[in-house]
């Protein structure tokens, strides 16, 4: 089970744990400038007099984005799983499942953006008047490019939000245009941990597999992120199996490991050596790099439209 939980660190932990279920409620702006008022996942008003100047970001993705629409020097600290852009990990750390809101404090923030992962931290924060933002992650790539615009509106950065929201857009348009129609993809296992955590359909990286018109062998799981058993993946018969755990410090998968497990020899993946390491903080944090998951994950389920997965993307090379 410890192995269970570092996948959620190895992967940026921005991902609900596997039995939680996520929420597709998107926060919405309802001003258009400062003071600006902003109305989290959970309805409640936050209103902002100027454009944040210390911003605490508990969330890697948001880190991410907060970096990439200009407002990286705004962030005064991120949760320890922040490491992208490298300047984002140079700033001060705070724990990422438990915040401490008198460390938060003496940071004196004046936006403190906070996800599903803290949510028991929530009131502790909000008691000692802390501006939060709850934000539960998005489910899907558009509502995480959603979110980008909403940083942009909250941060004073609009125009960066947008031209970044509107690039990732227009990405993910031309990865889907050349995604083959008529005939549905091919059967997909994505394996999060070496314990067979997958994501379901209606998880965030689930959808992505969707948009591929891919056959997820979680599909009807109860929940967002199933632990399957191997006897399951087995009759499912993956055709390409992709490993989010080929880097994992829980032991690092590889073609090879994957065809050592007892019966995994007979899966079609494993006997046309589809089995495909790929960086889990593209595809499972719901940021910028968001697009670039999307399209390592095209050229591993369909190498004859998108190329072949690069080197240091197969399975057993390493990150």
């Amino acid at each position: 089970m410890v192995a269970a939980l570092l996948w959620l660190a190895a992967c940026g932990a921005n991902t609900p744990a596997p039995s939680a279920a996520t929420s597709t409620a998107a926060p919405s702006a309802t001003a258009a400038a400062f003071p600006r008022t902003v109305t989290d996942s959970k309805g409640t008003s936050l209103t902002l007099d100027a454009a944040p100047k210390r911003i605490v970001s508990l969330s890697p993705a948001v880190t991410e984005v907060l970096f990439a629409i200009g407002a990286g020097s705004q962030v005064v600290a991120s949760d320890r799983f922040s490491d992208f852009p490298v300047e984002a990990a140079k700033t001060a750390k705070l724990d990422y499942s438990q915040p401490s809101a008198e460390s938060a404090l003496a940071l004196s923030p004046d936006l403190v953006v906070m996800t599903s992962r803290q949510q028991q931290q929530v009131p502790q924060f909000r008691a000692l008047r802390l501006p939060v933002l709850y934000m539960e992650e998005p489910t899907s790539i558009d509502a995480a490019i959603e979110n980008v615009r909403l940083y942009g509106g909250i941060t004073g950065h609009p125009a960066e939000a947008n031209a970044l929201a509107d690039s990732m857009r227009a990405r993910v348009a031309r990865v889907v245009a050349q995604v083959p129609s008529g005939a549905d993809g091919p059967r997909v296992f994505y394996e999060l941990s070496p314990e067979l955590y997958s994501a379901a359909p209606n998880s965030f990286i689930g959808s992505m597999l969707t948009m591929l018109r891919a056959r997820n062998v979680a599909e009807g799981a109860k929940t967002a992120f199933p632990q399957l058993s191997s006897e399951a993946v087995i009759a499912a018969n993956p055709q390409v199996v992709l490993l989010a755990d080929s880097g994992s410090t829980s032991g690092s998968q590889s073609l090879a490991t994957v065809s050592a497990r007892a019966g995994w020899s007979v899966i079609d993946a494993v006997k046309n050596g589809r089995v495909i390491g790929i960086d889990p903080n593209l595809g499972n944090r719901p940021g910028p790099r968001v697009v670039d998951g999307l399209e390592q994950m095209a050229r591993a389920l369909y190498p004859e439209r998108f190329g072949t997965p690069t080197p240091t993307a197969t399975a057993g090379t390493g990150r």
